[in-house]
C-alpha cells in the first residue's frame, strides 16, 4: 500500500490579491468532489501556512467554526472567503476613504492617511473566525509576523510545544498588519499572559514556503514524503517607478498608501521573487520533495493593496482562470495524490 504523502499549502501576502489564491482552492477543490473526495479541504492538507492576507486564508480554513453545532467544519469556506475579498474588503476600504477628512482634522498628528481603519476589520475577523485558540486548529497552521515589542519573528502555531499560544483572530490581525495600512496589533500572549505587539511579515517572509517547509521538518516528516503546493498572489512587474517619481517620495511618500506604499510593496516583490527562485533550485535537490508554485504577472491594478473595484476583481479572476487553465494537468495529479487524514493535526 503506497504511503499517504504529507500535503503543504503556503499561501503568499498579497492585499486584495488574495483573491487569486482563494480561486485556486476553490479550482482544486472541484478537483477533489469531481473524484468523490468531499470532506472539508482542511482534511486533505497536513500544514497549511500564509503570510497577511495568505494568513487570513490559512486561518478561515483552519480555526473551528464558530458555530458549535458545526463540529469539524473550518470557520470560512471558500466561497465566504471570496465574499470576504471581492465585497467586504472593498466596503471598508471605500467607508474608510469616506472618513479620510475628518481624521484629518481632528487627528492631525496621527497616521490619519493610513489605509484601512482597524476596528471594523477587526468585528470582521472576530465574527468570522471567533475565538478559538491555535492549538484548536483543525490540521496544522502557521501564521507569520513580527513582534516589535521583543523584536523577533513569530511563527504562529497549534505547534505549541515549546511555542506560544494565541487566538484564531488575533493572530489574523497581526499577520494581515501591514505597517501604514493598519496599526501595530495587540495580541495576547496565551501562554504567558503577556501583551505583545505584531505587525505582518510581508516584507521578508510574503511568500512563506521556505517557514513552511521548516515546520514540515519540524514535525519530524521526510522530504520524500513531502508535496508543497505553494499558491501566488501575482507578480505586479507593470508597477513600475522612475527616478523622477521615486525622488520626489521623501519619508512620508515611500509609505504613503496614497503612493502604494512603494517601499514595502519593492521589499514584499523582491522577497517573493528571490524566493521563488531559491525554493526551485532548494527543491529541485532535495530527494522526493514535490514544489508546484502557481502564480502569474498582474495587470496593472493602481495602487491599492487592499482595495479591488469590480473590474480589478474582474482581472483577478481571470488570472485565476489562465492559471488553473495553465497549470491542469499538475492539479490533476495533485488531486490525485491527495487522501484525507485519518488522524489527528499535525501527527
Amino acid at each position: 500500500m503506497k504511503k499517504r504523502k504529507r500535503i503543504i499549502l503556503s499561501i503568499d501576502g498579497g492585499g486584495a490579491r488574495g483573491l487569486i489564491p482563494v480561486r485556486l482552492l476553490r479550482g482544486l477543490e472541484t478537483k477533489l468532489a469531481m473524484r468523490g473526495k468531499s470532506a472539508p479541504l482542511h482534511r486533505y492538507f497536513d500544514l497549511i501556512c500564509g503570510t497577511s492576507s495568505g494568513g487570513l486564508i490559512a486561518a478561515g480554513l483552519t480555526a473551528p467554526n464558530p458555530d458549535h453545532t458545526r463540529r469539524g467544519e473550518s470557520a470560512m469556506t471558500l466561497n465566504d472567503l471570496q465574499d470576504f475579498f471581492e465585497i467586504e474588503a472593498r466596503e471598508l476600504y471605500i467607508t474608510n476613504r469616506r472618513h479620510w477628512v475628518n481624521r484629518a482634522l481632528y487627528h492631525p498628528f496621527r497616521q490619519f492617511n493610513k489605509g484601512i481603519q482597524e476596528r471594523p476589520v477587526e468585528q470582521a475577523i472576530k465574527q468570522r473566525i471567533g475565538w478559538s485558540a491555535l492549538s484548536c486548529s483543525l490540521t496544522s497552521v502557521l501564521l507569520t509576523a513580527y513582534d516589535l515589542k521583543n523584536r523577533r519573528v513569530v511563527s504562529m502555531s497549534n505547534n505549541t510545544t515549546g511555542r506560544d499560544d494565541y487566538y484564531f483572530w488575533q493572530a489574523v490581525r497581526a499577520t494581515t498588519s501591514t505597517p501604514s495600512w493598519f496599526e501595530p496589533a495587540r495580541v495576547e500572549n496565551l501562554t504567558t499572559g503577556d501583551e505583545e505587539i505584531m505587525i505582518d511579515a510581508a516584507s521578508f517572509l510574503n511568500d512563506p514556503v521556505l517557514a513552511a517547509y521548516a515546520e514540515a521538518r519540524r514535525h519530524g516528516w521526510d522530504p520524500k514524503d513531502i508535496i508543497i503546493l505553494s499558491l501566488g498572489t501575482g507578480n505586479p512587474i507593470e508597477e513600475k517607478h522612475s527616478f523622477d517619481e521615486a525622488v520626489q517620495w521623501g519619508t512620508r511618500g515611500w509609505l504613503s498608501p496614497e503612493e502604494g506604499t512603494p517601499l514595502l510593496s519593492s521589499y514584499m516583490h523582491g522577497q517573493t521573487a528571490s524566493t521563488g527562485q531559491y525554493a526551485d533550485v532548494l527543491f529541485a535537490d532535495m530527494p522526493g520533495v514535490q514544489y508546484i508554485r502557481l502564480t502569474a504577472d498582474l495587470p496593472h491594478l493602481g495602487r491599492d493593496l487592499y482595495s479591488v473595484r469590480p473590474g480589478e476583481a474582474l482581472q483577478l479572476n481571470h488570472l485565476a482562470d489562465e492559471l488553473l487553465s495553465a497549470y491542469d494537468a499538475e492539479l490533476d495529479k495533485l488531486a490525485d495524490r491527495m487522501e484525507e487524514r485519518q488522524d489527528g493535526p499535525g501527527f
